[in-house]
């Protein structure tokens, strides 16, 4: 028997394909547990379909429809994951005497997270609403949405890097970690060198040294322009937005 999928946002279940994991987008449910960390939860995968549907659904459904409804449902999972992290570190703060420096980290994560939720997370729902409102004009378009969540996951991994910080801290009992026993611990074991046997092993590790320069430059490229974006994204307003929707729309 074919399943129906609901759009309600309160009554839905999202659903992450490839963690296995699955949860509710609203505690509205009735079966939704109250005891349940959402802070444990992995990052939303940009897919939300069901493992369990048979052959025939998937490929029916191979397409998906990318609405507003559909980016409702992966912004509130953001939201209830990205609560549950600072609800975590508030409790962590208060139960525990720690050292200004970790207050400090703990303050940093937790109000870096509420103002992304209070600000660039509110200004995408309002683009979700106008796209699932027929009399809006300009009236964001599916493109236009998943063009900002872009732009949005690269905060939301800035912030998401972090909490995994404070959590790593909080393994090590809130001692921050000897940069030298990072270095010990993380350094691989000696390889024995081989005798050389003549010109090519040289032409070689050079032309390996090349190559590794050259993904190290590619790498670094990709971290400044991800910087920059995340830089521009911090201070957009909401006459950015408006911008931002017609520029979109002349692309497609």
């Amino acid at each position: 028997m074919a399943r129906q999928f609901s759009r309600d946002a309160s009554t839905s279940t999202v659903s992450i394909q490839g963690s296995g994991n699955h949860y509710h987008a609203c505690a509205a449910d009735d079966d939704f547990d109250a005891d349940f960390d959402p802070s444990i939860l992995p990052p939303p995968d940009p897919w939300i379909d069901s493992i369990t549907e048979d052959p025939m659904e998937a490929v029916q459904r191979s397409v998906c429809h990318r609405d507003g409804h559909w980016f409702l449902k992966l912004l509130q999972a953001e939201r209830d994951r990205m609560e549950g992290w600072c609800q975590q570190m508030e409790r962590e703060e208060r139960e525990n005497n720690l050292p200004e420096d970790i207050l400090g980290k703990i303050r940093t994560a937790v109000g870096s997270a509420q103002l992304l939720m209070a600000q660039k997370f509110y200004q995408f729902r309002e683009l979700c609403e106008e796209n699932l409102n027929p009399n809006a004009h300009p009236r964001p378009t599916s493109q236009d949405l998943a063009g900002f969540w872009d732009m949005l996951q690269l905060s939301i991994e800035n912030i998401s890097m972090k909490f995994d910080e404070l959590h790593q801290l909080k393994a090590n009992n809130w001692k921050q970690m000897d940069p030298l026993d990072k270095k010990e611990r993380r350094a691989p074991p000696p390889v024995p060198k081989k005798p050389a046997k003549g010109p090519a092993p040289l032409i070689r590790e050079r032309s390996l040294e090349s190559s590794q320069r050259q993904e190290a430059r590619k790498r670094l490229m990709a971290a400044k322009r991800a910087a920059s974006v995340r830089q521009n994204s911090a201070t957009e307003s909401a006459e950015s937005i408006e911008i931002y929707i017609p520029e979109a729309q002349t692309r497609l």
